[in-house]
């Protein structure tokens, strides 16, 4: 029983393939002695183990499901966590995402209920099972940063502002979603050519909830929050396209944002392959033709 107290509790959402997979990896291939308790947070059970078995079947890693854009499968988490798991976590890797290159109501809201909704309510949940001294991993993307760079500076301001609350920040996803539907978006400030607008504005908000979260909760029991660009990686959610760097690149540059000793990180910062990055800063690449490949 002692032994299981001293381990380090991981849970990497998204985690049986793609970035979180290679999360996981890297994990277990640090791991001593198999001290540290990994969950591989996957929305299909037999997918999870699946992703075990390619691990080589590691007695640390456990498939764990939960599927982030459901409040009712993030709150059996909770249970199962407390449950099974003493209730407690030191580290949370929201990694699920998805992205669309649509640019309907409809396909917004489904990037937003992964993207940001999802992170926000497995934050509601879990943040409280965070040990003293935890941390709270949110993969964003610079995607975020370089759909803000291109909104208007009115946007800027909101999205940056160091007083944001949680119910500002939600009515501007309101605003955003009420623009899609009515085709208003540039008039409201959104001026972004690239080919995922939707997936722009998810990551500039979860970059933006990061800060509000990390006001809230670092408090008495320490508690880390911070953002995380992975970079463009070859995983399924790009498929093959060009200019994609590894997947395993992308894993490192979560885990110095999960692993960092904590006066290395600033709490509600946003960081890429171990730098501190803007909120704001703009695209160093054409785009424009993605969505043709």
């Amino acid at each position: 029983m002692a032994s299981t107290q001293q381990q380090r509790i991981i849970l990497v959402t998204g985690a049986n393939r793609g970035l979180g997979f290679e999360v996981v990896k890297k994990l277990v291939n640090q791991s001593t002695s198999n001290k540290d308790l990994i969950l591989l947070g996957t929305r299909d059970l037999k997918r999870g183990q699946d992703a075990i078995n390619q691990l080589g079947s590691p007695s640390n890693v456990h498939a764990f499901q939960l599927d982030t854009s459901s409040s009712d499968s993030i709150a059996q988490a909770a249970n199962v966590i407390k449950q099974k798991y003493g209730g407690k976590l030191d580290i949370l890797i929201n990694n699920a995402g998805i992205v669309s290159m649509e640019q309907t109501l409809d396909a917004a809201r489904e990037v937003f209920a992964t993207n940001y909704y999802g992170v926000k309510l497995i934050n509601q949940q879990l943040s409280p099972l965070i040990r003293e001294n935890g941390r709270i991993v949110n993969v964003a993307s610079e995607v975020g940063a370089w759909t803000l760079y291109d909104a208007s500076v009115d946007l800027q301001n909101k999205y940056t502002s160091s007083s944001l609350t949680e119910e500002q920040l939600d009515a501007l996803v309101k605003d955003f979603f009420s623009a899609v539907e009515t085709n208003r978006l540039e008039e409201i400030g959104y001026r972004s050519k690239l080919p995922f607008q939707a997936y722009g504005v998810s990551k500039a908000a979860l970059i933006a909830l990061t800060r509000i979260e990390a006001r809230s909760w670092s408090g008495a029991k320490g508690v880390l929050v911070v953002a995380v660009c992975p970079g463009y990686c070859d995983t399924d959610m790009n498929k093959g396209r060009q200019g994609a760097r590894p997947a395993a690149i992308g894993a490192d540059s979560i885990l110095h944002a999960a692993l960092s000793p904590a006066n290395e990180l600033e709490n509600g910062a946003f960081y890429q392959d171990g730098k501190k990055q803007a909120q704001v800063f703009p695209c160093p690449m054409d785009l424009s033709k993605m969505s043709q490949q």
